[in-house]
């Protein structure tokens, strides 16, 4: 006979309902599902012919099997975290049975129950580059109205742990978002948190890194427990200390203006940038996009390459007075 599809979700139910593992109601579930939304379809329309497919053609690595079931989970109007829970547990039996590989991240806006967390994971989507409130709504499986209060909340201020974020819409009308906020979330032990702390106070003293380490040393401390923070504080001293201010997220915009020598902001993509250097009490200015140099005696990277038009110059970081984008000018003027 055969293996379809709906076979093998019979033998599926049939296997783990003796384990306990799967109720009827489950099975029921996933047949409608595959019946009436797989590929994106609604509940009046045809009935989807895919529980009669043959499992060998379904699971074709070059197939559409994934993308269809991702679509109908778009269009699926209950429970979506429930339903994406159910789906990768029986995709796991496919791959068990037939080495069906499929990117479990696929499922991850679906199976958001908690509002926080989807905020957050909201904020990591926009990151990866500019999304419509259309956009939104379909890959995060949520209403527009749920759109809208989402985008409100994250507009005007969001706070998690501590740390305020927002974001802004690109241009008024375009009706088009995008985040420069990325956030991380780390489960440390004590070690852990000693060494992304202290350690990365102490390693990136008078480094081209000092500020922005720091500053990610400050977030962490801001997060800290009562406890943590004492084992923290009994380290403090005059090189190694954590201001204690409600920290606020610093968008790669606003780093670049609030510093006189903001490394980081230059050095992780090619920006043109002047530098205003210090050669034997003259002040010196080269043009250019700066690159990290090698770290000297200790592995310390006290050191930066600028790329000049006449070639690679070396400068001491301690001999550097500012650095600014060469189209600062035109750049901020938005954001003065």
């Amino acid at each position: 006979m055969e293996n379809t599809l709906g076979h093998e979700l019979e033998r599926y139910y049939e296997k783990n309902r003796k384990l306990n593992r799967l109720k009827k109601d489950d099975y029921e579930n996933l047949v409608l599902f595959f019946e009436s939304y797989y590929g994106g379809k609604g509940i009046d329309e045809i009935e989807h012919e895919v529980l009669k497919t043959n499992l060998v053609n379904l699971l074709d690595p070059d197939g559409d099997f994934m993308d269809n079931i991702i679509e109908g989970i778009k269009s699926y109007p209950n429970d979506k975290s429930k339903l994406s829970l159910r789906l990768e547990m029986f995709l796991d039996h496919l791959n068990n049975r037939f080495k069906f590989e499929y990117d479990k991240n696929r499922f991850g806006n679906f199976k958001i129950k908690d509002r926080n967390e989807r905020l957050l994971m909201m904020l990591k989507y926009l990151h990866s580059g500019e999304r419509s409130r259309e956009n939104i709504g379909e890959d995060f499986g949520i209403s527009e109205r749920t759109v809208a209060n989402d985008l409100s909340i994250l507009q005007n201020g969001f706070e998690f742990l501590g740390t305020e974020m927002s974001i802004q819409a690109l241009e008024r009308g375009t009706n088009k978002y995008r985040s420069l906020i990325h956030p991380v979330f780390l489960a440390l032990n004590s070690a852990e948190i000693y060494s992304i702390t202290i350690g990365l106070k102490l390693i990136s003293k008078g480094t081209v890194f000092e500020e922005s380490l720091g500053r990610i040393a400050d977030v962490v401390y801001e997060q800290l427990s009562e406890s943590s923070r004492n084992m923290i504080d009994e380290h403090e001293d005059e090189t190694v200390y954590f201001g204690n201010d409600k920290m606020k997220f610093i968008d790669s915009r606003k780093m670049g203006q609030m510093y006189d020598s903001p490394y980081s902001y230059f050095l992780k993509e090619p920006i043109e940038c002047i530098v205003t250097y210090d050669e034997d009490r003259e002040r010196i200015k080269y043009r250019g996009k700066l690159k990290l140099s090698e770290p000297t005696q200790g592995n310390i990277y006290n050191k930066v390459k600028i790329e000049t038009n006449e070639g690679l110059i070396v400068l001491d970081i301690d001999k550097i007075l500012r650095i600014d984008r060469a189209d600062k000018d035109e750049y901020f003027k938005d954001w003065l």
